[in-house]
């Protein structure tokens, strides 16, 4: 069990369930369920865990990519990948980059 993994986690209109492997962005017509990878769905809930960090990509792929020798520039895809399904779901600006650093969730939408 360990690291909350049973709390559901919160940011501004997302919210995260790591049991059920399911996102969702709370929209005025209702809940819209992220289609999400494997991957993303780590991405997404590690740095949720953590809301407003700046995580470095090398951290990103220490905790969400264990399985394999990604490179950081792994992680840029599936950061790509997550704006773009978050965008569509209208949480447009919650994932940003940190210049020279790496990427922020932050639970304002742009």
């Amino acid at each position: 069990m360990g690291r909350g993994s049973e709390q559901v986690l919160r940011v501004g209109p997302l919210t995260i369930n790591p049991q059920a492997y399911r996102a969702e962005v709370q929209s005025p017509t209702g809940a819209v369920t992220l289609d999400l990878t494997r991957t993303e769905f780590r991405i997404l809930a590690h740095m949720a865990a953590s809301q407003g960090r700046a995580f470095e990509r090398s951290e990103l792929v220490d905790a969400c990519l264990p399985e394999g020798e990604a490179l950081d520039r792994t992680v840029d895809s599936h950061v790509s990948n997550l704006r773009r399904k978050l965008a569509a779901a209208g949480a447009d600006g919650m994932l940003t980059a940190v210049r020279g650093v790496g990427y922020r969730l932050d639970n304002t939408c742009g």
